[in-house]
């Protein structure tokens, strides 16, 4: 089977370098890479890679490059990724597998952290891959049961050519959240997509405290404008919980302020401190030392996010 890797790059970068360098080094002998961007990049003199321009003086959305891609593509599948991941060597073997099993049109796998990375963004990736951060998500993040799911992030997510076509591909100017519209399309097509744990990518984090958060505000502003305009996928009581965690956890605390004293209080944040450190998931003391703070800041830049956007009257990109 012939695939067309897609990536819609946002800038030239380290990052890019290695998902380049990865995508074109694959187990597989049967694939072209597609990247799309706004600005001239140099790039290797390869005749698997193929360079479009999408000749806009903007920042052209993720979704938008992504079909300028769908109409250079030759591959019977195109397989997504982001610019700042690189998949495993395995992963088009891994999806040709999938893809030939009847009935399988879509699948996905998970987005791992990098080996390598800084103390700062694997606290983010635990954070993301922990059962607090991302609850009954987290095998986005990390490997678990196969399963069929009807939304599913695009920084790995390979989806046979023909149905992307039918279901007129990617359509959207939002620049986050055009995954889960475009899943969206694909569900109402009867198109679900098969998660694999091992069709691995690894997908490099942003850093505690400040570019985690700003990149979890957006998914999360997104994801409440969804819940009230696209609700097909997204008004689920899960996408609700981490705002009313934060607000009931803020609340308890101060109840336990004015009823039984500052010290008190300060008992109990560090009980849950600890108790949450002990339910990170392993990794370095570092590591530990960080997850329950990131834990917070993760669903409080959701929460809030979300709840503006569940207000937004109109959200273009």
């Amino acid at each position: 089977m012939r695939f067309s890797l897609v990536i819609p790059l946002h800038h030239d970068s380290a990052a890019f370098r290695v998902c380049l360098r990865h995508c074109l080094s694959l187990e597989h002998d049967d694939f072209e890479v597609i990247v799309v961007s706004d600005r001239l990049v140099e790039l290797p003199d390869d005749p698997r890679l193929v360079f479009v321009l999408t000749g806009s003086a903007t920042d052209t959305s993720p979704a938008l490059k992504r079909d300028i891609a769908t109409a250079h593509a030759t591959g019977r599948a195109l397989a997504y990724l982001d610019d700042d991941a690189y998949p495993d060597p395995t992963w088009l073997s891994v999806a040709e597998l999938a893809l030939s099993e009847p009935g399988v049109k879509a699948v996905g796998g998970p987005g791992v952290t990098p080996p390598g990375s800084s103390l700062r963004c694997r606290a983010g990736g635990r954070v993301y891959a922990s059962v607090l951060g991302s609850g009954p998500l987290r095998y986005r993040f990390r490997p678990e049961a196969a399963r069929v799911v009807d939304d599913f992030p695009a920084y790995n997510l390979i989806v046979a050519a023909d149905t992307v076509r039918q279901v007129g591909g990617w359509a959207s100017t939002f620049y986050g959240g055009e995954d889960t519209r475009f899943c969206e399309h694909l569900a109402e097509a009867g198109v679900m997509v098969h998660y694999r744990p091992d069709l691995v990518v690894f997908h490099h984090r942003r850093a505690l405290f400040g570019p985690h958060m700003r990149q979890i505000a957006n998914v999360g502003r997104h994801r409440g404008y969804f819940a009230r305009v696209y609700p097909g996928t997204s008004l689920r009581p899960m996408y609700f919980a981490p705002l009313i965690a934060v607000v009931a956890l803020c609340m308890f605390v101060l109840l336990v302020l004015v009823a039984a004293g500052p010290v008190a209080a300060l008992a109990v944040v560090a009980l849950g401190y600890l108790a949450a450190a002990l339910m990170s998931g392993g990794g370095t003391l570092g590591e530990r030392a960080l997850f329950p703070l990131g834990v917070f800041a993760h669903h409080t830049s959701y929460g809030v996010a979300f709840a503006r956007g569940l207000v937004t009257r109109k959200m273009d990109r």
